[in-house]
């Protein structure tokens, strides 16, 4: 069961997240900072803004249920599919650019994305609109659950609009490809950072990989202060004088640390690699490590 905070604490915490969050890891367009996590009193005067646009990164049913005034569904599995053999593969930039274009993001937008809670759906569609071209992207801490614990408006109206023209130049600079992490195993320099259950770590991983699972980044539905959040990665490894690679089973739980790692800390080289282990792990050749029986490597 979901642990429930009280409105006056809810309003410190998020008050105090956002004053070591939000100066940390800013972008910058059309000349207005942009955070990489917002909360709801941040969003909800905005809701009427012609340059926020909302997306849903829930599964459908769920949207169709009940979602924030505005909202587009764009959900997981609508930006993914098996390419080449490798199930849950990210679809390139051209594609993903045509399908941010369709729930009606332009350059300009300010895109706000949330999930059931501060979760890997959000950080994934939030990640997926960054290699797609839009510039401006944030995350809604707390998700559709903090919203609705807020009494905040929801609706089950869904809206049309006419598409705009798919402008948006892909940046492929986000993600790295099998062929580039295989480089990076043992080059003494780049920290794979394996972001899945310490078990599954444990038993087999890329040759080198440290581990910190994802779900550390998130208490009570909420992402954590980010000056915990920076000491936690520090003790696990990584280093800001490094590249950093961050993967698990399919890029889906590693979009969550990918997001802290480059947005909300300010990592100044971090890629998602998004074949991830489902990838290398049915890729013959691949070097691997861990305790589990021979026979399964």
């Amino acid at each position: 069961m979901r642990s429930r905070v009280a409105p006056g604490a809810v309003a410190a915490r998020l008050a105090l997240f956002g004053l070591l969050l939000v100066p940390a890891a800013t972008s910058r367009a059309a000349g207005e900072a942009v955070p990489p996590v917002v909360s709801g009193g941040w969003l909800e005067p905005k809701l009427a803004s012609a340059e926020i646009v909302l997306l849903d990164a829930r599964p459908l049913r769920d949207f169709l249920a009940s979602h924030l005034p505005g909202a587009q569904s764009v959900a997981v599995e609508n930006l993914r599919a098996t390419r080449g053999g490798v199930p849950a593969t990210l679809h390139p930039p051209e594609l993903l650019g045509t399908i941010f274009a369709g729930a009606g993001v332009t350059p300009r937008a300010h895109v706000v994305v949330y999930g059931a809670e501060s979760d890997v759906d959000a950080t994934y569609v939030a990640t997926a609109a960054r290699v797609a071209g839009a510039t401006r992207v944030s995350v809604l801490d707390g998700g559709f659950a903090r919203w609705s614990a807020d009494l905040r408006p929801v609706r089950v109206e869904r809206t049309r609009f006419p598409v705009p023209v798919a402008r948006l130049r892909g940046e492929r600079r986000l993600v790295i490809d099998l062929e580039e992490v295989a480089k990076r195993v043992g080059d003494g320099r780049t920290v794979l950072l394996d972001v899945r259950q310490a078990a599954q770590w444990a038993k087999e991983r890329i040759p080198g990989a440290k581990n910190r699972p994802w779900k550390a980044d998130v208490s009570d539905g909420l992402f954590r202060p980010a000056d915990r959040l920076r000491a936690d990665y520090e003790a696990a490894g990584v280093s800001w004088e490094k590249p950093v690679v961050v993967y698990c089973n399919s890029g889906h739980q590693a979009s969550e640390a990918f997001w802290v790692l480059k947005y909300v800390l300010g990592h100044p080289d971090v890629r998602l690699y998004q074949g991830s282990w489902l990838e290398w792990s049915m890729t013959p050749g691949t070097p691997r490590e861990g305790d589990g029986p021979a026979e399964e490597r």
